[in-house]
């Protein structure tokens, strides 16, 4: 547990117990307040990071198992909503599979790149300049706004949406040139729906 400066412990889970209820009531009643108010605004807002509505949020509960995906894949179905505004929506929903089959796969790719040519990157040196700059990516103060907010974000709730999550991601990669598997370490640890699979 973190301790604060005045020695307390600090419950680093308060926050995302709140964001994330527990149990397939909660769960249920998340996905369908999406589906009646969010679904139809999706394919145009879903890219959108300052909107707490433009994605359905229901990663954890699908992850946990508190969701099923067919019973959230029915209820689109089954909503009435025009195939062209939840299209994207749905290949997402199946994406989950492929992920699950990518791992029968290449089941070492939380450690191996799948893509071969990654392997000859040249990673930030020394050692101790890959751990500080990993520590700033981590708490949010590399000094890049969108980064540093989707990081803070990510610690607080435990969640932050797709398209921040490539930003972050390939900002690690591309720009502060530390190695991606120490991404998904910290992914695993801090994501609400960290996936063996979908987290890489």
């Amino acid at each position: 547990m973190p301790v604060g400066k005045s020695g307390d412990i600090i419950d680093w889970g308060a926050g995302i117990r709140d964001r994330w209820p527990a149990g397939e009531t909660a769960a249920i009643a998340t996905a369908d307040k999406f589906v009646a108010a969010g679904m139809a605004r999706y394919e145009s807002d879903r890219s959108r990071a300052d909107l707490e509505t433009a994605t359905a949020r229901v990663s954890g509960h699908l992850r946990v198992g508190s969701l099923s995906p067919r019973y959230l894949y029915h209820a689109i179905r089954d909503s009435g909503i025009p195939a062209e505004l939840v299209k994207t929506f749905g290949r997402r929903l199946h994406w989950r599979d492929l992920a699950y089959y990518h791992l029968s796969v290449f089941p070492r790719m939380r450690s191996v790149g799948i893509r071969k040519h990654y392997d000859q990157t040249a990673w930030v040196s020394p050692p101790e300049e890959a751990a500080r700059r990993l520590k700033a990516w981590q708490k949010g103060k590399t000094g890049y706004p969108i980064v540093d907010a989707g990081m803070r974000e990510l610690y607080a709730t435990g969640w932050m949406c797709q398209s921040v999550r490539m930003v972050v991601a390939s900002f690690l990669v591309e720009y502060l040139r530390v190695n991606w598997v120490e991404g998904e370490k910290w992914f695993s640890d801090t994501l609400i729906d960290a996936d063996r699979c979908l987290c890489v």
